[in-house]
């Protein structure tokens, strides 16, 4: 038995040639440029501020900390409502656990020295969508009287713990 010979590969310098493959060099290139200018982007209040990078509360059992703080800026990990009251809930569970999560952060507000108002971005995690208007009308509370932050909603498949909703917060210290 013979073994049929197979035509020679095209030599790579073909191959990068063809209009295929420019195209796709041309899309790579523009796309790693997006990647980075939104990377420098997304670094720049970070890059801009001055002092030392600051924990506060770190964690002993995760890898991370309640809050960072850079210059007068603070970075507030997100925080979850649920405990097993809530998760046994059938109806006000998600306005539960965002009374929960904003009790939580008003304590942590307090003692880095800040209140509600200080906060400028919110990022909001909910597991059902369906959810949202229960959500927003237990996080509007916490913003009457003054000009509530820039936010984000985005539906999630699932959170840590159960848990149906998470919010973040970014906030600046005034003083």
């Amino acid at each position: 038995m013979t073994q049929a010979s197979l035509p020679a590969d095209p030599a790579p310098d073909m191959i990068s040639q063809t209009p295929i493959m420019r195209t796709i060099r041309r899309l790579t290139v523009k796309r790693f440029a997006l990647a980075l200018a939104a990377a420098l982007v997304l670094a720049q209040p970070v890059a801009a501020q001055e002092g030392p990078r600051i924990a506060h509360q770190p964690s002993a059992r995760t890898p991370f900390s309640a809050a960072i703080q850079v210059g007068n800026t603070y970075w507030l990990s997100g925080k979850l409502g649920a405990t097993a009251e809530t998760r046994a809930m059938t109806e006000g569970r998600v306005a539960a656990e965002t009374h929960n999560i904003m009790r939580s952060f008003g304590a942590l507000l307090e003692e880095l020295g800040m209140d509600y108002h200080d906060i400028v971005r919110a990022e909001v995690y909910l597991t059902d969508l369906d959810s949202y208007g229960e959500m927003n009308a237990a996080y509007a509370q916490y913003f009457e009287g003054g000009d509530a932050p820039s936010r984000v909603t985005v539906a999630v498949a699932g959170l840590v713990a159960g848990a149906a909703i998470e919010i973040s917060f970014i906030a600046v210290k005034t003083d």
